[in-house]
């Protein structure tokens, strides 16, 4: 019986090339940068603090990373605080200065 031995390898064979393509091949997804901008950030409706915090001084609104947030005046970011997965300080850091 060698018809279903020749049917069985072939299959299996035919299966190993499909995956391995589909697993090699570059998926439109994959190109993409893993990080994305900050978008514009109105540097004047912050204060940085002491010990690296930052403190928002106006109602203001930021995408970083493409995640909006709606910031309120009064609300404070110590450092290595995440809101909505994002570390506030490092970004306001990077935009804003070091200052």
């Amino acid at each position: 019986m060698t018809y279903p031995d020749d049917k069985i390898r072939r299959s299996l064979a035919a299966a190993a090339v499909a995956l391995f393509f589909g697993c090699a091949w570059p998926h439109p997804g994959m190109a993409q940068s893993v990080s994305r901008s900050d978008g514009p950030i109105a540097c004047g409706d912050f204060q940085r603090g002491p010990e690296g915090s930052w403190t928002v001084l106006r109602p203001t609104t930021m995408s970083p990373q493409g995640a909006q947030l709606n910031l309120a005046p009064g609300q404070t970011f110590a450092k290595n605080q995440f809101v909505g997965g994002i570390e506030m300080t490092t970004v306001l850091d990077r935009n804003c200065g070091n200052q």
